[in-house]
């Protein structure tokens, strides 16, 4: 089901607003964390069911966005040093491609990868 909440990002002097939906947002961060070493998505909770965790999870409160993830870290990986890096990484892509400063990425690790 589509998610209708919206950033809305107002022009200077051009007429009109630009609104960008939610999963804009959903779909920067998911390729961010795919493309890093030694992170991945935690994906070990099966289908989405309404009610449950989603894997990454964006709001927009306020024309603030939002951004929760649950991850999945390699054993023997500093998870403190690892988090960080994920914040700065999403923040950075979404301000590279939106012009969205994000102030809000909470990193839950859920699981550790032993392999």
């Amino acid at each position: 089901m589509a998610h209708n909440e919206y950033y809305t990002y107002t022009q200077g002097r051009v007429n009109g607003k630009i609104l960008m939906n939610v999963q804009v947002f959903d779909e920067i961060t998911k390729r961010t964390v795919n493309e890093m070493k030694n992170v991945s998505l935690d994906t070990s909770k099966g289908i989405q069911i309404p009610g449950t965790k989603k894997v990454v999870n964006c709001t927009i409160k306020d024309n603030e966005v939002y951004i929760c993830i649950h991850v999945r870290i390699k054993y023997g990986v500093n998870i403190s040093s690892i988090t960080k890096e994920i914040q700065e990484k999403i923040a950075v892509a979404v301000k590279q491609m939106t012009d969205v400063d994000v102030q809000h990425i909470n990193i839950e690790v859920d699981n550790i990868e032993f392999d």
